[in-house]
C-alpha cells in the first residue's frame, strides 16, 4: 500500500504542477492581451491634436483645385485616379496599411463607391452603409462612410451631371478598420471634413 500511495501522491503532484503551469500561462497570455489593448488604446484613443492646416494645390480636369489640410498629412503616390494623395504620417501607430486622404478624378478602382453613386443617381439615397448624408445643394451630392474588406472609406462625391457613376470625382479618406470607433478616427474624419469644406475648383 505504501508504494501505491506514493504513486498516487506523485500523480497528484504532477497534476497540480500541470494545472499551475497552465494557469500561469493563461495569466501571461491575458496580461499580454491587456498590454496590447492598452497600447492600442494609447495609439488610437489619445492622438495629438491636428497640426495646423496648410494649403495644397493640384488640378482636377485641368482646372486649379485647392484645399486646406492638416500638416499631419504629407504627399505620397496615391491611387491610379488620384490627382493628389496625402498620407497620415504618424509612424508610431504601427499600422499594416496607410491612412490616406485623396482627391480622385473619377472613381477609378473603387467599385464600391461607383455602386453608391449609381444607387444615388437612381434613388437619391444610398443603403447598406454606416453613414449617409445628402446635400440638397452646393458642390457635393452626398457623403458616405462604409467598410469594405477590413478598411473604412469615408468620402464626399462632387456634384456632376454625368450618368456614368465612374466619372464622378471624390474626396476620400481611406483607413484600416482597426481605427474605427476611436478618437483617432474622429481626428481623421475632422481632417477630411476640413479638406471637403475648403476645396475650391
Amino acid at each position: 500500500m505504501g508504494l501505491f500511495d506514493d504513486l498516487i501522491n506523485s500523480a497528484k503532484d504532477i497534476i497540480n504542477e500541470t494545472k499551475k503551469a497552465i494557469k500561469d500561462g493563461q495569466e501571461k497570455i491575458s496580461q499580454s492581451q491587456n498590454n496590447t489593448e492598452s497600447m492600442e488604446d494609447e495609439r488610437f484613443n489619445n492622438p495629438p491634436a491636428p497640426l495646423p492646416a496648410v494649403a495644397v494645390q493640384t488640378y482636377l480636369h485641368e482646372k486649379n483645385a485647392q484645399f486646406m489640410i492638416s500638416s499631419d498629412f504629407t504627399e505620397f503616390g496615391g491611387y491610379a485616379s488620384s490627382t493628389i494623395s496625402l498620407k497620415y504620417t504618424a509612424e508610431h501607430l504601427g499600422l499594416r496599411d496607410d491612412i490616406t486622404i485623396s482627391l480622385l478624378e473619377g472613381v477609378g478602382d473603387f467599385d464600391e463607391i461607383a455602386d453608391c453613386i449609381e444607387e444615388y443617381i437612381s434613388s437619391k439615397t444610398v443603403s447598406d452603409v454606416e453613414q449617409f448624408t445628402d446635400f440638397p445643394d452646393g458642390k457635393y451630392l452626398f457623403k458616405v462612410k462604409l467598410s469594405v474588406s477590413g478598411y473604412t472609406e469615408y468620402f464626399y462625391v462632387l456634384r456632376s451631371d454625368s450618368t456614368d457613376s465612374y466619372d464622378y470625382d471624390i474626396v476620400l479618406l481611406f483607413y484600416p478598420s482597426e481605427v474605427k470607433g476611436t478618437n483617432l478616427e474622429n481626428k481623421l474624419i475632422s481632417c477630411l471634413d476640413e479638406v471637403a469644406n475648403t476645396l475650391t475648383i
